[in-house]
């Protein structure tokens, strides 16, 4: 890859034009040569959401560089988890790489840089198995490298490969084995972590022990976990999650919402890290600063599930 337009794209927005369109900005800017925008249809019955689906849509009648361009817009609802995995399944149909956003996902340039140079470099390293454009451990410059491993971290713009993505368990996890083989105490080396992922394991599973999550990025967490496998994070945040449940911005959580990204458009990368292993102080910072402060949150995050399984 010689250029960030080289990297495919996939844009997969919904009802949210707030944000779909600061996202949508941010990819004419790239101008992808491969771009690849997927669309589920609005619910019958919602008129508002049905306007802004369909206001969304017209997006593509601004497409005006040279490039392949694919759609899919669908002709009926099949709700967000369905959709989210058709879409990038339809996406790695025909990509062996590339980056995905959400519409409340605002990356700056310097992210697609980022990953122009990372894609590559780990397309054949299975230990790796995405690229985060998320950092939100401001100020977290433990080392000379210029990214680190990490065995967690939020995909709000986000890349992988294909053999990745094809690697994600669509099935029932066997909980009882993962909380029986130790498997986070082994992985995230602190006692209270591992605690609180297994304690969170025995809420979600079922009578028998068994767990299908309805949440895409859980599922493919805890593929990466069952593998051991890392996510690559930038020593800097590039890409913003804007999203503030809804378009009621008062709701916004400032430890992750709207934290500024590296206004650059280049991401040199000039030391890489010498072991690929988590840097353990990053985890330990990323639990306490972000998921235990907003335990509050995620207990709501947990009922929704469990009313939904």
């Amino acid at each position: 890859m010689n250029t960030i337009s080289d990297i495919s794209v996939l844009f997969f927005p919904f009802s949210r034009p707030l944000y779909a369109r600061q996202t949508f900005d941010a990819i004419k800017k790239v101008k992808p040569k491969k771009f690849y925008f997927y669309c589920d249809k609005a619910r019958e019955g919602k008129d508002e959401e049905i306007k802004n689906n369909n206001i969304i849509r017209n997006y593509i009648k601004e497409i005006d560089w040279e490039c392949d361009l694919k759609t899919w817009f669908r002709d009926e609802n099949i709700g967000v988890y369905q959709s989210i995995l058709d879409a990038i399944d339809w996406f790695f149909e025909y990509e062996e790489m590339g980056i995905i956003l959400e519409e409340d996902c605002l990356p700056s340039i310097a992210f697609f840089d980022f990953c122009r140079q990372l894609l590559p470099k780990y397309k054949d390293d299975k230990r790796v198995w995405f690229i985060s454009g998320n950092n939100m451990i401001e100020k977290y410059y433990n080392s000379k490298y210029d990214y680190i491993f990490c065995n967690t971290s939020y995909q709000w713009g986000w890349a992988t490969w294909r053999d990745r993505w094809q690697s994600v368990n669509r099935n029932m996890f066997n909980v009882n084995e993962i909380i029986d083989y130790k498997l986070h105490r082994q992985l995230l080396a602190d006692k209270k972590i591992s605690n609180f992922e297994v304690k969170n394991l025995q809420k979600w599973k079922d009578k028998n022990g068994f767990w299908n999550p309805k949440s895409w990025d859980y599922k493919f967490q805890l593929s990466m976990t069952c593998n051991g496998g890392l996510a690559i994070i930038p020593k800097y945040n590039l890409v913003s999650n804007i999203g503030t449940m809804g378009f009621n911005s008062s709701r916004e959580n400032k430890t992750i919402h709207n934290i500024k990204v590296l206004e650059v458009e280049n991401y040199p990368i000039k030391i890489h890290p010498p072991f690929i292993v988590s840097d353990f102080n990053f985890t330990q910072m990323f639990y306490k600063r972000l998921v235990f402060r907003n335990r509050n949150l995620f207990q709501v995050v947990i009922q929704l599930l469990k009313k939904i399984l």
